[in-house]
């Protein structure tokens, strides 16, 4: 050991000898964290990345709903590199020393990992709502403006994540040499709790809200539309002006119920991914030292936050299927390479 360093770079340096311990003697689950992490995050990247460029080479999918579709890809993209910051400063050594030893290096990971959790929850409840004023207030989703709302909505709630996620950086954090680089250590409590923790409980709540909205909102139009079809049948005989006016009617009503679908299955897939690790870090919070004792919940935190990347890989497969215009541009794709 160095004879020339202070108290504190002693501790450190003393850290970083343990950590390389550690990784030579890396247990069996955190190789397999690590090597899941890398497949998904891979994945994730690949599919974000092609449901981008192809909202951004077509021009006909440059509408509203689209824009949040693309908003979302642009959020779990980020949360695929993020992820990526994570694994350098949680499973390497040289990674944990750098975030003890540098305030901002630290402070800058975690406020980019706070950017693309926030990010991804608030962008699903913004599809959420673009959907339910469409179900439920069609009148309203017919204004002319609706994109122009949509990328300002964008925009703004960009901004307002960034802002609330970089208070740590300009000084209200606990950061010392030597503190293990966790938003458990570093952050302030109040800012853990009222910009992190009750937000992403005021997201999930509102988001299943309107879900169900647009769930009973959808059924109800389901069972209408049945009554309705044996009269359309006795009144067939209509002039053929009529039909002209009316042939792609069907075809729009069609495309909106997929994307009302996909809408559904998006949300129910985020759900089933993200609330293991949203119950497992509330817990971990109120119940910090009951937590630290329980290494099998620690080690299943680790594979929620697994999860959640999975989630991530899953949209754009989703988006692909039951999006008829996403669904349409990767077919021209892919037949033009054929």
């Amino acid at each position: 050991m160095p004879e020339s360093l202070s108290f504190t770079e002693v501790t450190t340096y003393e850290t970083l000898q343990s950590h390389n311990e550690a990784l030579n003697n890396m247990e069996i689950w955190e190789i397999v964290v690590v090597i899941l992490f890398v497949i998904v995050i891979t994945g994730s990247f690949i599919g974000n990345t092609l449901i981008i460029a192809v909202f951004f080479r077509f021009k006909n999918l440059q509408n509203a709903t689209n824009c949040l579709i693309c908003n979302q890809s642009i959020a779990d993209l980020l949360s695929a590199l993020t992820m990526c910051l994570y694994i350098s400063i949680t499973y390497f050594p040289a990674g944990k020393l750098f975030v003890l030893s540098h305030k901002y290096a630290c402070l800058l990971c975690l406020c980019i990992n706070c950017v693309s959790l926030l990010g991804s929850l608030v962008n699903i409840m913004a599809i959420s709502i673009e959907r339910a004023i469409a179900v439920a207030l069609p009148y309203v989703n017919i204004n002319p403006h609706k994109k122009k709302i949509v990328l300002l909505w964008i925009v703004v709630t960009w901004i307002g994540i960034l802002i609330s996620s970089s208070l740590p950086i300009v000084g209200l954090n606990r950061w010392k040499y030597g503190t293990p680089c966790n938003v458990y250590f570093v952050f302030e409590k109040w800012h853990i709790l009222n910009c992190i923790l009750y937000t992403m409980i005021v997201v999930l709540v509102v988001t299943a809200l309107l879900n169900i909205t647009i769930g009973v909102c959808a059924l109800r139009r389901h069972l209408r539309r049945s009554k309705v079809a044996p009269q359309t049948k006795v009144n067939s005989q209509v002039n053929s002006t009529s039909k002209i006016k009316n042939k792609s009617n069907p075809t729009i009503e069609a495309n909106k119920r997929r994307i009302t679908t996909m809408l559904l299955v998006v949300v129910g897939v985020f759900y089933m991914f993200w609330v293991p690790y949203i119950s497992v870090t509330c817990y971990s919070l109120f119940n910090p030292m009951r937590y630290r004792t329980k290494t099998n919940l620690i080690i299943f935190h680790e594979f929620t936050k697994v999860f959640f990347i999975v989630n991530g890989l899953l949209n754009p497969f989703i988006y692909a299927n039951k999006n008829p215009q996403f669904k349409k541009a990767f077919k021209e794709i892919f037949d033009r390479r054929g």
